[in-house]
């Protein structure tokens, strides 16, 4: 069984509101390589990232720490490769086989139907 993310709170969110399967989520967030080298950041766009929780839009790392967080909750989390993008890597970006240090923020959830 692969290794389980790494999670820890830096903001605790309003403790209530948590994301299910097939809801929306906002999030931003910054995504660095183990040697510190940061490849992704959403504060700099200055706007949220936007995925369906456990829809396979985003890699396991993504689905497995956002549903751990409520409204308004940041933590630092590691995903190893096999959370991330494993052997093939993000061509460009994300060399194969790298770990990924995150940063995430759960900025909102949106109910579905």
């Amino acid at each position: 069984m692969p290794p389980a993310i790494e999670l820890q709170i830096l903001r605790a969110g309003d403790g209530q509101y948590y994301p299910k399967q097939g809801e929306t989520v906002a999030v931003h967030y910054t995504v660095s390589l183990s040697n510190g080298k940061e490849v992704d950041n959403t504060y700099k766009r200055g706007q949220p990232f936007r995925f369906k929780v456990s829809s396979g839009q985003v890699v396991k790392g993504w689905d497995e720490a956002v549903k751990q967080l409520s409204v308004g909750e940041k933590a630092s989390c590691v995903f190893p490769s096999s959370y991330a993008y494993s052997g093939k890597g993000f061509p460009g970006l994300i060399p194969p086989r790298s770990d990924l240090r995150v940063t995430l923020e759960l900025v909102s959830i949106t109910k579905e139907d």
